[in-house]
């Protein structure tokens, strides 16, 4: 595997999420940063994992959308089984503690910077559209796992051989496929956005997680119904999450009582103002 990041992407384009911090306009990016030096042992952790996922159930690989809906090679695989592979990549991410940066973009991000979308109309870097969301979405994720690098590689400096290759799912581009960037060659080699299947680049599998569980955990927050215990689905998640190492997202504390959209909003809310963004107008101010 040798020292790599790993990039997948995620969101639900179109749905309708219930709060006006979760736009349908919104395109999450994320990337797993795997040092070098424990990229021999995470290698090792990810054969033997997939080895166990071929024999018992006939998946080539780990898709994590897949595996929480009963899809495809895990359509029924009982729930208990399903659940049980989030568990284990989750021990598995948390066991070595695998860095992670998270970007998203949405038409809210660039109306909260009205001069900066204009700036971006019609213009290109090489072959990266700037006003189209995925693109900018990517080019913002390297520059801050760039940055998250750097930091990193000063308080050990012996950890990160870099640069690192940049792996990505395939879609944007077809599998095989390259994209030249405008920058970070000094952390990502080339510096190219390499785009590849998960089932050829098994750490992508890492980065299809960390999407999954990202996303997932955002919609359970705004679509569940406050009560006194989490459900089970939701504990799964939930769990998962607390045990990622996000770089760049801030760890809240909540309760079964207290998460739900509602809170959701009002951590949303409150974020906004620190960074001197303007209210976002939810469904209840427009009543």
């Amino acid at each position: 595997m040798g020292g790599a990041i790993y990039v997948d992407d995620s969101g639900n384009p179109g749905a309708d999420s219930g709060s006006a911090y979760l736009p349908s306009s919104r395109k999450s990016w994320t990337a797993v940063i795997v040092p070098t030096v424990i990229a021999d042992n995470v290698k090792a952790a990810m054969d033997i994992f997939l080895a166990g996922v071929r024999q018992d159930f006939g998946a080539d690989e780990l898709h994590f959308t897949e595996i929480w809906s009963g899809k495809g090679p895990w359509k029924g695989i009982s729930t208990s089984k399903r659940a049980e592979m989030i568990g284990l990549m989750a021990g598995l991410m948390s066991s070595f503690s695998l860095p992670i940066v998270q970007q998203t973009v949405s038409e809210q991000t660039l109306d909260d910077h009205p001069d900066f979308r204009a700036s971006l109309e019609g213009e290109r870097v090489g072959d990266w559209k700037l006003d189209d969301i995925s693109h900018l979405g990517l080019l913002l994720l390297c520059s801050s796992v760039a940055r998250h690098v750097r930091e990193m590689k000063v308080a050990g400096p012996d950890e990160f051989n870099l640069p690192f290759p940049l792996y990505v799912d395939e879609g944007m581009l077809p599998a095989g496929g390259s994209k030249r960037l405008p920058n970070w060659s000094d952390v990502i080699e080339g510096p190219e956005a390499h785009f590849r299947r998960s089932t050829d680049v098994s750490g992508i599998q890492l980065a299809d997680f960390a999407a999954f569980i990202i996303t997932r955990t955002q919609w359970e927050a705004v679509k569940r119904a406050p009560g006194p215990v989490f459900q089970p689905a939701e504990d799964v998640i939930l769990r998962a999450a607390a045990g990622l190492n996000i770089l760049n997202l801030p760890t809240i504390r909540t309760t079964p009582s207290q998460l739900g959209r509602e809170k959701y909003d009002e951590w949303l809310a409150k974020d906004r103002k620190v960074k001197g963004l303007r209210p976002v107008r939810t469904r209840s101010d427009q009543v």
